[in-house]
């Protein structure tokens, strides 16, 4: 039986869940809309004006005009992902070493909730995507924002959560329903990553946002907790950089700022901050 997004009817969000969630976890609001160009862009604004507060969350049925890293359109049949984002403006303001963080701990905050609610082990490919195997299911995009009390940081997440394979841009992307082999309660989906992500953000403000601290709760840092699953580490990766030079070489570790230490081939470490990173196939079709 062929799917489609047009022959299947997908559930939407429900709203009533999320009111005394954001009291139980000390969200500033939870706001779910039928359509947003960008939640990102959306809730930035509504940062910079003042309207939104720590732990703002704006999640949306369907984007239409998302973007992942680099400008690249991200677009989902409706009702078939989770697009939400979250703004991190705390008082008195976090560094913006720490702030750099928060893209690595909505991709640990999204691992549990995924492992919870589906059973489905997910891992971090450096800087912004979580992976199923070696396939895509969710990119995540981090902004840094003025707000009234300071710096503050939108962090954007889209997660393939029900889509059927023809449904999926490019065969290197996945979904939770492919992955699980059944359906996936997105609602029950977002109020577990707002869980996680609320207890990580407190647990990384008590620790003063410094990544090598362990957490309340965890008993490592946030560092390592990100550093378990770091699919990137141990990979030969080629690495581009926004001045357009490249330089390929095993990814040695998640250094304290959140940069990836890369060794090439001359033997030359590398201090990787900002850049795409991709995962070398070889000839035998696995990845290294």
């Amino acid at each position: 039986m062929t799917h489609n997004a047009n022959s299947e009817s997908r559930g939407a969000l429900r709203r009533d869940d999320f009111p005394a969630l954001a009291q139980h976890l000390g969200l500033a609001r939870v706001d779910i809309v039928a359509e947003s160009g960008s939640t990102n862009e959306d809730l930035a604004a509504a940062a910079a004006s003042g309207a939104a507060g720590h732990l703002s969350v704006l999640c949306a049925e369907h984007q239409v005009q998302g973007k992942g890293r680099l400008g690249r359109t991200w677009v989902t049949p409706k009702g078939s992902a989770l697009t939400v984002s979250v703004l991190v403006a705390p008082k008195p303001t976090l560094g913006i070493e720490a702030l750099s963080w928060y893209t690595m701990l909505a991709a640990l905050a999204f691992s549990e909730a995924v492992e919870k609610v589906c059973d489905v082990q997910l891992g971090i490919k450096w800087p912004n995507d979580l992976l199923v195997g070696q396939k895509k299911v969710c990119g995540i995009l981090a902004q840094l924002v003025t707000t009234p009390s300071g710096l503050g940081v939108v962090v954007g997440t889209g997660m393939n959560v029900d889509q059927h394979p023809e449904e999926l841009p490019v065969d290197t992307a996945t979904s939770l329903r492919i992955a699980s082999g059944g359906s996936v309660d997105r609602t029950e989906l977002l109020a577990e990553y707002l869980r996680r992500f609320a207890a990580l953000d407190a647990a990384f403000r008590a620790a003063g946002g410094q990544a090598d601290t362990p957490l309340a709760g965890k008993n490592e840092s946030l560092r390592l907790l990100v550093q378990h699953r770091l699919r990137t580490l141990g990979q030969i990766v080629n690495v581009e950089f926004p001045d357009g030079t490249k330089v390929t070489g095993e990814a040695l570790e998640l250094e304290r700022d959140g940069g990836l230490a890369v060794r090439a081939s001359d033997g030359t470490r590398h201090h990787v901050l900002a850049g795409d990173v991709h995962h070398v196939r070889r000839a035998d079709g696995k990845y290294a």
